[in-house]
């Protein structure tokens, strides 16, 4: 394989997954050789005494990149100064850490840190949770609870500022991404599992298909990909539990800049709620447990439904067989088609680019007719659509409180109405005992 199509792929150390050793900058040395180069002439050209790696370069085993964009390593040799001296200033000041440290722990080691590409935040590879519970990495969990998948490296991580993403394809999903290795090279080259499952081709592409491992093993990221941070560093980091974690991710939801010490803010601070009983003295008392429980599940599924907004979505307009405007797009982001379903009205509407070409701005607002592949069919209730506009529209989830109220007002009604119910049903829904009717 020539170092051309080598370089042009994201290709890292032929490891096994259990390995955890990364070439330091004593072992690695980088050969700056023109892509069009082959193999035996990029090996011949290692200049020994330069140590850096390339970001989409192939490394053999002793630690020698070929071909790609040299980029300054110092992931190693920052990751050893924060481990074995130096200033270390206060996990718990988050003034004072740079702008690429873990925003749960705090940890800054640029070899154990990467960012989320979607939310623009940085994580590490480590779980440092009170308690343990079989909790993945910081980066891990984020992705989890975020809904996101694409991960990008630190510019001073041996592997430089690398999107990860599938040579043949190009899709960034990092939890359908893998790494085969070559059979004549010591290299490995990322593929997504579809890839690997279904493009025959790729056999012909000498690399051994069989041994596809996935980038994340026990909810971390691999270690020769993303070092997990070593015990001095985790010693030094944020104390965090995982009730910690998941509120900040809720909190990220209204403040996307909120920090870790806002956590500790009054009105952040959530009341306890009264716990659900097996048993009830009257409808009234049932009626105020259950009730801020409705309240609460209707504000968190009107938070998501909201956060689904969707950017520069391409729309391609139809006509219905009852003569109504049937506009196909597919979303952009991969969580909010999962949380769309069949009859939710959705609000589209005209970016700004796409407002100054139509010469005004416009909205509309349509239910969904059918999803088909991925295609959501939103058929319009207005007559007058952009139909000669097929790009740059924002598509908006619209809330609808029906379901919830209905279940306040049934609360409401069972409290204040002893008929609304059988004597059998109201006592059995109190948890009282009662005589099984024949």
């Amino acid at each position: 394989m020539s170092a051309a199509a080598v370089a042009a792929a994201p290709i890292y150390p032929a490891e096994t997954p259990d390995v955890d050793h990364i070439p330091s900058s004593d072992e690695a040395s980088v050969a700056s050789q023109a892509a069009s180069v082959d193999d035996g002439d990029a090996a011949e050209g290692v200049d020994a005494d330069e140590f850096s790696v390339a970001s989409g370069s192939s490394i053999d085993d002793d630690g020698n990149a070929r071909g790609g964009s040299v980029v300054s390593s110092s992931g190693d040799s920052a990751s050893s100064a924060s481990d074995d001296g130096g200033d270390h200033p206060d996990p718990y000041d988050e003034t004072a850490l740079p702008d690429y440290a873990c925003r749960y722990c705090g940890v800054h080691d640029p070899a154990t840190v990467a960012r989320c590409v979607e939310t623009r935040r940085w994580f590490c590879n480590g779980s440092g949770v009170k308690g343990g519970g079989g909790v993945g990495s910081h980066l891990v969990h984020h992705l989890v609870r975020g809904r996101c998948s694409q991960v990008q490296l630190h510019p001073g991580s041996p592997l430089g500022d690398t999107v990860l993403e599938c040579y043949n394809c190009g899709g960034k999903n990092c939890f359908m991404l893998g790494f085969v290795p070559a059979k004549a090279d010591s290299v490995v080259v990322l593929l997504c599992r579809v890839c690997v499952e279904t493009v025959p081709a790729l056999k012909d592409m000498d690399w051994e298909l069989a041994e596809w491992h996935p980038l994340i093993q026990d909810r971390k990221f691999l270690p020769w990909l993303v070092k997990e941070p070593s015990d001095k560093l985790q010693l030094r980091a944020r104390d965090t539990t995982l009730a910690q974690l998941n509120k900040l991710e809720e909190l990220w939801k209204d403040e996307p800049d909120a920090r870790f010490s806002d956590l500790n803010r009054p009105d952040v601070v959530e009341e306890e709620m009264a716990p659900t009983l097996l048993q009830y003295e009257d409808g009234y008392h049932y009626q105020n447990v259950l009730a801020p429980l409705v309240k609460l599940e209707a504000d968190y599924d009107k938070g998501i439904k909201e956060s689904l907004t969707d950017e520069g979505v391409g729309v391609r307009w139809d006509k219905s067989l009852t003569g109504r405007n049937v506009g196909t797009f597919v979303f952009r982001r991969e969580a909010a088609e999962s949380r769309i379903m069949v009859g939710d009205e959705l609000r589209l509407r005209l970016g700004d680019g796409a407002s100054f070409l139509h010469g005004r701005p416009w909205e509309g607002v349509g239910y969904v007719k059918d999803i088909i592949d991925g295609e959501v069919e939103l058929e319009m209730r207005s007559a007058g659509v952009p139909d000669g506009i097929s790009e740059g529209y924002v598509v908006e989830c619209i809330w609808k409180s029906t379901s919830y109220d209905r279940m306040q007002n049934a609360l409401k009604t069972f409290a204040i109405d002893d008929t609304s119910v059988s004597g059998f049903i109201y006592h059995k829904l109190m948890g009282h005992i009662v005589e099984e009717q024949p």
